[in-house]
């Protein structure tokens, strides 16, 4: 019960998280995109985040080595996005924070980059164009569907489960995808599956499942909304000591169901998934 106290306790310590590798309430982008780029600045991708500097109301060009498939941002972001064949320009407003936001960029190919927008400054200015270049092959998946979560990560995506956004991905496909098998590289532990970390009156947090791995765990926490109106969730209050993502199936349940249809909606209850470093056992 050791693990369940520690999360009880990060609930109630409030913000005490790193800063996010992945931010999350991930929405598809998909915008045009009107200008071409020249003098890009070089960067050969090593499977980690990619810092992209920008300014506020001034536009920065990124060039993918393929098509541009799709993405994922914030809902609420700081940050506006044009998109078309493999460029991506990146418009930042004032209210950019200083760490900046993440972006996942999906291409065509099946391979993803984790980007981090951060605001320029003296000591490093804006990159007006950026050309990404990356060694590995492009994949194509195979004609027929995959029917477990590692043949799916295998064939769709060249995020590995090693890196963050790979494990992101992994448990928000198997938990919404219903893809069977574990995560290579992880133990799938159902020890503390239905222990309440949270309950406030408002809401309620349950555990779900965990996966340990050697370097991050993730964990799959189930929050149902206790109130007779809509809830907002804050993503601070997921964050807990060393955490390197937090993403949402939904950041809005709905009000708890009154009726039969709107309980089978199960709109009032949603998933978060929870990146940590490895914590000792």
């Amino acid at each position: 019960m050791k693990l369940v106290s520690s999360f009880k306790n990060w609930f109630s310590a409030g913000f005490m998280g790193r800063l996010l590798a992945v931010v999350a309430t991930l929405t598809v982008f998909s915008l045009p995109l009107t200008s071409e780029w020249a003098h890009a600045r070089p960067v050969d991708y090593q499977g980690k985040e990619i810092a992209v500097y920008v300014t506020p109301g001034e536009p920065s060009q990124i060039t993918f080595p393929a098509d541009i498939g799709g993405g994922f941002k914030k809902k609420h972001s700081s940050l506006a996005l044009e998109r078309k064949g493999n460029f991506l320009v990146v418009f930042a407003q004032p209210e950019i924070p200083y760490e900046g936001e993440a972006l996942l960029v999906l291409l065509q190919d099946k391979r993803s980059y984790a980007l981090r927008i951060l605001p320029s400054d003296d000591d490093n200015k804006r990159d007006e164009f950026i050309i990404i270049r990356d060694m590995r092959e492009n994949i194509e998946g195979p004609s027929g569907g995959p029917d477990s979560l590692n043949e799916f990560i295998q064939t769709r995506s060249y995020t590995s489960p090693a890196l963050v956004p790979g494990l992101m991905r992994a448990m928000i496909l198997s938990s919404e995808k219903g893809l069977r098998g574990g995560i290579d590289g992880y133990r799938r532990s159902n020890r503390y599956t239905g222990e309440t970390i949270l309950h406030d009156g408002t809401v309620e947090a349950k555990i779900k499942e965990i996966f340990m791995g050697t370097n991050f765990w993730g964990y799959v926490i189930e929050v149902e909304n206790l109130l007779d109106t809509n809830y907002k969730l804050n993503p601070a209050s997921f964050q807990l000591d060393g955490t390197r993502a937090v993403s949402a199936e939904r950041w809005e349940l709905a009000a708890r169901p009154i009726t039969a249809e709107q309980n089978l909606a199960k709109a009032h209850r949603g998933n978060i998934y929870i990146i940590t470093k490895a914590q000792r056992r």
